[in-house]
């Protein structure tokens, strides 16, 4: 975590400069561009956006896109470690600005405020749908669940508490990640 630490402090003062991840699976703009190590055979070229910070998670959701034949402007994990560069709110924000997405799926976890400080900003400036789902439902509080970011200390980090506010932003939720895919379709 020093380590990171370190690069985020270094970076702050470049705004033109995105730092992605540690841990995560990177980023892909298909037909385009890859940084990382996303499968390119599920992507398929389109107008909807994924964040996430589950690299499975966002493998999954990009499969059911494009099974349903919904392409992706970019798909983007950014990680899950308590210190990362780019955060769902930065992701949403790019997304809101981009010509070449009209819809996005914002997968999170528990643990740390990040989903729903995205949530409130897309309540306030959002223009395009979004899907929500986080993953860590029957987490027990306490108990590190996978990425070392994702453990409940409180509880406004959990993922009920998310969804919630999630829902509250005007975001469609779901507590089960195999209908991210089919929940999205419905609004476009």
């Amino acid at each position: 975590a020093l380590d990171m630490l370190r690069v985020t402090n270094t970076l702050r003062g470049y705004d033109d400069v995105w730092l992605i991840g540690p841990n995560c699976p990177g980023i892909i703009t298909p037909a385009q561009c890859k940084i990382g190590i996303m499968p390119g055979h599920i992507h398929k070229k389109g107008r909807v956006g994924v964040v996430s910070r589950s690299g499975t998670l966002t493998y999954e959701a990009v499969g059911q896109l494009t099974e349903l034949g919904i392409g992706q402007s970019s798909a983007v994990g950014i990680g899950g470690d308590p210190i990362n560069g780019l955060k769902h709110i930065d992701v949403m924000q790019a997304f809101n600005d981009d010509p070449e997405t009209d819809a996005v799926i914002m997968i999170g976890e528990i643990g740390g405020p990040d989903e729903a400080d995205a949530a409130r900003w897309c309540q306030a400036h959002m223009k395009k749908p979004v899907v929500g789902f986080i993953a860590g439902v029957t987490a027990p509080p306490g108990k590190r669940m996978g990425h070392a970011g994702a453990l409940i200390s409180g509880g406004a980090d959990t993922a009920d508490a998310k969804l919630a506010i999630m829902e509250e932003c005007g975001f469609k939720v779901t507590r089960n990640p195999s209908e991210m895919g089919k929940l999205l379709k419905a609004l476009l």
